[in-house]
């Protein structure tokens, strides 16, 4: 291959890939049905329904988003799991960290051509957030912002881990 023509090659994959991440982070994709096990409350208990919120406003958490107590009061299974850390810090090096930045601030390359900045994963009104609500807050996106619903991309495991490495951001 001609270096020029290599040029050129390399440069329109980059720039695909690019796109690829970008478009992931300003989807504005609606929240999607939750799993059976996104459901189950604490101790194994039923949630209700996504599609239809029966919860009354003050059943949700205050400040978490709208989470509903049930998604908030789910524990992270993985809790003190430096297996469960490490794997999320690669995923969250693949699929957040483009918006979000290499250290959580809301820095990232993709961060000024969203509509709002993407949030400090460091500050109070993240790290106050119960580990469920993290996690329904992964899973179902957050809308009318960039954040999209992750369930489609990572499995639960995967965004139980992303929770367990999002937690070392408190350490700062």
């Amino acid at each position: 291959m001609h270096p020029q023509s290599r040029k050129k090659y390399v440069a329109i994959v980059g720039l695909a890939i690019f796109s690829i991440l970008i478009s992931a982070c300003a989807s504005g994709s609606d929240p999607v049905e939750p799993t059976a096990a996104q459901e189950v409350g604490p101790a194994g208990g039923e949630g209700g329904e996504h599609g239809e919120d029966e919860h009354e406003p003050e059943e949700h958490m205050e400040g978490a988003h709208d989470v509903p107590d049930v998604a908030a009061a789910v524990p992270n299974p993985f809790v003190g799991d430096e297996e469960s850390v490490a794997a999320g810090a690669r995923l969250y090096a693949t699929n957040c960290a483009i918006c979000h930045g290499e250290t959580g601030e809301g820095d990232g390359p993709a961060a000024p051509g969203l509509d709002m900045p993407p949030s400090d994963l460091h500050e109070g009104h993240v790290q106050e957030n119960s580990d469920g609500a993290l996690f329904y807050i992964i899973s179902h996106g957050k809308p009318d912002t960039p954040m999209p619903a992750w369930d489609n991309v990572l499995d639960e495991d995967e965004r139980w881990h992303v929770v367990s490495f999002l937690r070392t951001f408190q350490e700062d």
